[in-house]
């Protein structure tokens, strides 16, 4: 049923509020509005394999809404997959399974509570992309495009551009706006959906169209003012709901590109593939920012809690975050990958450790050893596992004869008498940590042994077992905390 009146009263629920918006020229993000933090993204480019277009969404736009809606819905709490799994998020780490070499899947984190209302402008706009947001149960507010106004819905509407100098805009400005509805009931597959377009030409041929997003339509006043003091001026503007939702909640783009500029994290390259890098990093410096800002609320933890007037500027924020920045080196070994720079590589063991490390293990209070100091060896000295491996290292005694090794496979003396198997301690006369004897104990290596070993009949064959390589062990090890886990 299609309705069209000049103005009219939807009582429909609006739901937490998200920006669709283009940032940076080739990439279409959603973040959201109040704190800015990225939720998903599409980066445009040739080699876009996995983000074909659907049928029904050839256009640009609608395309990467289908797209970012199927994201973002894998992200709502009480969300299953067809088979009435919860939602996966995909890792870099392969493990081996039967059919060769796939991704292990481990659960995504939800964030959202119900599905949340998207904002974006015409270029993402479209009746078919009204429907697909509809039927998921989704709101959206966005302009409308003049060609992709629902057919039957374009000579009631305004459409037509229209000087400034003709009467006929003048007398529109006290007219209310023109509020067309249309209520799609409930499916087995869908959901009931109510679409609105809205209309009115004083700000020019505008449209704007919504899915489950107006309380209420009317026209209004609305304050402005520029200046301050004497020089402060007020004036009115023309406004209804729709349009406020829209630039309320689109207004978050014109703070993100404000807070991007001041960033300035820029230069000037040929290198074109740096600008969206730059854009990213200064996408991460915002979100740390909010960050910093959502802690200062309390609301995490009430000793955050800092008062506004106590809190960093932005400004305050990227100094000094930049001289953290500056001031950091990678031999003091405080985040993941510092151990792979040249300047903790080159470096004496001792120094690897940082400074800090080093007190809070060797510092203890008066009570004796706390938590921290436990956490800290833990890392660097302690082994969990040490009075088992212990025992099973004392009962390795030298053999009367040379059998091959359970790890390497070369000829050996030396036999842990518990486990009765053949394992090096110092292959060559050179010491090189007892590194068989290490492996063959630990969980990592469980099932690729010499005497674990058998061919695809079934059939334990040891001429024809060879050792297996670092990426096979390293396989193994993630297949053996999978099983623990009760994943497979």
């Amino acid at each position: 049923m299609l309705i069209c009146v000049p103005s009219s009263r939807l009582i429909l629920p609006l739901t937490s509020t998200l920006l669709v918006l283009l940032l940076g020229g080739q990439t279409t993000i959603s973040i959201d509005i109040h704190r800015r933090y990225p939720r998903a993204y599409i980066h445009r480019h040739s080699l876009q394999t996995p983000r074909t277009r659907p049928p029904g969404f050839g256009q640009q736009g609608p395309a990467e809404v289908f797209h970012l809606v199927n994201d973002i819905t894998s992200l709502i709490h009480g969300y299953r997959d067809d088979s009435n799994q919860p939602p996966t998020v995909l890792l870099h780490n392969r493990v081996p399974m039967k059919d060769g070499l796939e991704f292990y899947s481990v659960p995504k984190k939800l964030i959202f509570e119900k599905p949340p209302h998207f904002t974006a402008d015409n270029h993402f706009s479209g009746d078919h992309v009204m429907n697909f947001i509809g039927e998921r149960g989704f709101g959206i507010t966005l302009t409308c495009r003049r060609d992709r106004l629902p057919g039957e819905l374009k000579k009631f509407v305004h459409h037509e551009k229209k000087d400034s100098s003709d009467p006929r805009v003048k007398v529109m400005k006290y007219q209310q706006p023109i509020c067309c509805i249309k209520q799609i009931p409930a499916t087995e597959s869908t959901k009931a959906y109510t679409k609105t377009l809205v209309s009115f030409q004083s700000t020019g041929s505008t449209n704007i169209a919504g899915v489950n997003n107006l309380p209420s339509l009317s026209l209004y006043v609305m304050e402005k003012s520029r200046g301050r003091g004497g020089a402060k001026r007020k004036w009115g503007v023309e406004m209804n709901e729709a349009r406020e939702i829209y630039l309320t909640h689109y207004s978050g783009i014109d703070a993100a590109d404000h807070m991007i500029k001041n960033a300035g994290i820029r230069y000037i390259t040929w290198k074109y593939w740096h600008a969206p890098y730059l854009h990213a990093l200064s996408l991460g410096v915002i979100a740390a920012y909010d960050m910093y800002r959502e802690c200062c609320d309390g609301d995490l933890d009430a000793d955050w809690e800092i008062p506004e007037r106590k809190r960093m500027s932005f400004a305050d924020f990227r100094l000094l975050l930049s001289k953290q920045m500056l001031e950091y080196s990678p031999a003091n070994n405080e985040y993941a990958g510092d151990e792979k720079f040249r300047d903790n590589t080159r470096a004496t063991k001792k120094r690897r450790l940082t400074t800090g490390e080093n007190e809070s293990e060797s510092t203890f209070p008066d009570t004796g050893v706390t938590m921290d100091n436990l956490e800290v060896a833990s890392r660097s000295r302690l082994c969990e596992p040490c009075p088992k491996l212990r025992s099973h290292f004392q009962h390795i005694q030298k053999a009367s004869n040379d059998k091959p090794c359970e790890v390497c496979g070369r000829k050996c003396r030396y036999w842990c008498t518990l486990c009765k198997k053949q394992m090096c301690t110092n292959p060559g006369r050179m010491w090189d940590g007892a590194q068989c004897a290490f492996l063959y104990h630990s969980e990592e290596f469980f099932g690729l042994s010499l005497s674990d070993w058998k061919d695809v009949q079934g059939k334990s064959d040891p001429t024809k077992w060879t050792p297996p390589s670092e990426e096979k062990i390293a396989r193994n090890a993630r297949y053996i905390e999978r099983l623990k886990g009760g994943t497979m």
